[in-house]
């Protein structure tokens, strides 16, 4: 659940307001408490993607019957896995202590492992299935990647 709010950007507050639950209710569900039908059918209505909130598998179909692709879906999964991969590509550069004085990376020069992470990232978030011997493989490539 968390990563749904997340994804669509909302803080614990706009959401307990918008579905009318208190605060402390949407913390447990977050926490993995079971939530009411009523109240995952207005979490819909918010963007939520419900059947990935109740079995970790994203909705996403690809490609419909008439061949138009849900595009606002994977923009929106496209968009959190590079920026989940950046953000990656930094804490492993700053393991490493390849980070300039400053703490700043080159993204450019970490541009290919950006791209690698980002795949592995955005299919995740399409299927609700992260492939992390695929994501370590990734970010532990040479360092002239």
């Amino acid at each position: 659940m968390q990563i749904e709010r997340k994804r669509l950007g909302l803080d614990h507050q706009e959401i307990s307001e918008k579905i009318s639950v208190g605060k402390a209710t949407y913390y447990r569900w977050e926490a993995g408490k079971a939530i009411p039908s009523d109240k995952l059918a207005e979490l819909a209505k918010l963007g939520f993607d419900v059947n990935f909130i109740v079995t970790g598998k994203r909705t996403f179909s690809g490609v419909s019957n008439d061949n138009s692709y849900e595009l606002e879906q994977a923009v929106d999964a496209a968009c959190y896995a590079a920026k989940e991969a950046i953000m990656s590509v930094y804490q492993v550069q700053r393991l490493r202590k390849e980070l300039g004085e400053n703490g700043e990376f080159d993204a450019i020069k970490s541009l290919s492992l950006i791209e690698k992470a980002t795949r592995i990232l955005a299919k995740a978030e399409l299927t609700g299935e992260l492939d992390n011997d695929s994501l370590v493989e990734a970010l532990s490539l040479n360092r002239a990647d």
